[in-house]
């Protein structure tokens, strides 16, 4: 089948700043012995330091057709109408290029929707904002999203509890499809070793920004130390909260425990989960929560915050699910990791992560649905 999937970014073929899930999805139906191009929409601010306009090249071996017009967060209907624009520049392009698609699937924006209705392509769409994962949206933020879903001819969202706030405020039902995560490079040390002694080393990874909670594990962890529990912390990750974190870090005499380590690569935040203990993060919401599954995969048991996208997959063998603004509970969580580690075995740990959330498994699901929508037309 030929799929054109279309997201944000990828604007380096050295290493995309963004859009990096939607290429996961791409490389796994590529896998799958599907004909994939990419379509990358970028409409960030010109503050970004990349090329702007049109551009063709491959990343993976996957044609990337790229078009930037940047507008950053000015108000609406402009970034719309680029979005709508660079995605008509970028479907010229990739039809003068003797390439039809049989389904466009698009990730974050809506720039293809018309694109797919004028084009007669069956167009499917993947919810993962942040902003719709609340039970109650702002009115216009409601009637854009019924208004942009209204053009797909199938909805899927990433979670359940995400599928949940579309259908209360668009009346919409979507498909929920999970996230993948790359099971070759995230995977177990080859000798599993729980319980490597003392201090207990907890990983956590993710934007620095006021969502995932980085302020509510600091307090959570100078508390483990007010009890007597001998850990330490690696926090994967950059973001505008930085300084006011190692800021919070110091205030709360966590110097020798925290350790913040920036943006890393998969490859090397693999690594460092081999290396690790556990893994913990206490996010505030989440529309599904990708680092939890990387950590699943390498054998990690987790303790994640109920809070829209982990409680649809973290599974009673795979570690603890807490209410989210809570310190008190996340301490009380990370002491019970360190006194029962040894009941966590990693290998099924990894196990379950491959049979849920393999490019394999994801793929086969997308095959499915995109065989529906092509047969309708």
């Amino acid at each position: 089948m030929r799929i054109l999937v279309a997201g944000r970014g990828l604007d380096s073929p050295r290493g995309p700043a963004v859009g990096i899930f939607e290429l996961d999805q791409a490389r796994a139906l590529r896998d799958a012995g599907h004909d994939v191009r990419f379509a990358a929409t970028d409409t960030r601010s010109l503050r970004r330091l990349r090329p702007w306009g049109f551009r063709r090249y491959r990343l993976e071996e996957i044609p990337v057709y790229y078009g930037a017009l940047p507008c950053g967060a000015l108000p609406q209907p402009l970034p719309a109408w680029a979005e709508t624009a660079a995605a008509r520049g970028i479907y010229r392009r990739v039809t003068q290029d003797g390439w039809t698609p049989q389904v466009i699937h698009q990730h974050f924006g809506g720039g293809f929707g018309d694109v797919a209705r004028a084009a007669g392509v069956p167009y499917v769409y993947t919810e993962h904002s942040s902003t719709m994962n609340r039970p109650d949206l702002p009115p216009e933020t409601a009637r854009r999203a019924r208004a942009h879903y209204g053009k797909a001819d199938l909805l899927l969202c990433v979670s359940r509890g995400l599928a949940g706030n579309i259908r209360k405020n668009t009346g919409r039902e979507a498909i929920v499809v999970p996230n993948i995560v790359d099971t070759g490079l995230f995977a177990p040390a080859p000798a599993e070793a729980a319980g490597r002694g003392e201090p207990f080393h907890f990983i956590a990874a993710g934007n620095l920004i006021h969502r995932k909670g980085y302020d509510l594990l600091l307090q959570a962890l100078a508390r483990t130390a007010g009890d007597g529990y001998a850990c330490r912390l690696t926090v994967i990750g950059g973001g505008r909260e930085e300084a006011a974190l190692r800021t919070l870090a110091r205030e709360l005499g966590l110097d020798a425990r925290a350790e913040f380590r920036g943006a890393m690569t998969r490859p090397a935040m693999a690594e460092l989960y081999r290396q690790a203990d556990a893994f913990v993060l206490a996010s505030r919401r989440e529309t599904f929560g990708v680092v939890y599954i990387e950590a699943m995969a390498a054998g990690l048991p987790v303790i994640a915050t109920a809070c829209g996208g982990p409680e649809d997959f973290i599974r009673e063998e795979d570690g603890f699910l807490i209410p989210p603004e809570d310190p008190e509970a996340l301490a009380g969580a990370m002491e019970r990791m360190m006194r029962e580690r040894e009941r966590f075995q990693g290998t099924a740990i990894a196990a379950g992560a491959r049979e849920r959330f393999s490019p394999e498994r994801v793929a086969a699901r997308l095959t499915e649905l995109y065989a529906q929508v092509v047969k309708r037309e």
